[in-house]
């Protein structure tokens, strides 16, 4: 639980290439997930590129960015965000430490995402869902499946990540 006692801060958007102890820290390491590998290319683990900022022969991770959630100094959860304009933003990859989890942390993390993305005009957050993890992004964070039409007009038009047996969902990022 949070508590009044607590030192919270979000650290910004920051690149992936320069933080990877942050994202150790935070549990969001190759380690702590089976291997992900986009829908239509090879069994190719795509984890490492995202956290280095390394592009693949099929996939372009520029303009992918950290969001990072601390309290006292320790990083608790963090997020893989990136912004394709004023249309739509992807979240391809969240974590929580560990022993962090439980306590809220992601859900302040993500009601600050929101609202960076409120202040940027950002319509439309869309990520790919494991299915263990489906229901709570539907019911705790107003997310709705994504309808094939929708997705393959994301699809066409930006450099989406879509992660072999996830569901894509989506939702409006709220007005202020």
């Amino acid at each position: 639980m949070i508590s009044l006692g607590d030192s919270i801060a979000l650290l910004g958007l920051l690149p992936p290439t320069p933080i990877l102890e942050v994202h150790h820290l935070a549990g969001l390491t190759p380690e702590q997930f089976d291997p992900i590998a986009e829908s239509d290319t090879s069994r190719l683990d795509l984890i490492p590129n995202m956290v280095y900022g390394r592009n693949s022969r099929d996939q372009d991770f520029g303009g992918m960015y950290c969001a990072i959630l601390t309290v006292n100094s320790s990083v608790v959860s963090s997020g893989v965000i990136r912004i394709f304009g004023s249309v739509v933003a992807e979240l391809p990859l969240v974590a929580t430490s560990n022993d962090s989890q439980g306590q809220g942390y992601f859900q302040l993390l993500f009601f600050c995402i929101e609202n960076l993305l409120d202040s940027l005009n950002v319509r439309n957050l869309v990520l790919p869902a494991a299915d263990e993890a489906e229901s709570i992004w539907i019911k705790k964070f107003g997310f709705k499946k994504i309808t094939e039409d929708q997705l393959k007009q994301y699809r066409r038009d930006y450099q989406m990540m879509v992660f072999q047996g996830t569901s894509m969902l989506h939702k409006s990022v709220s007005r202020s």
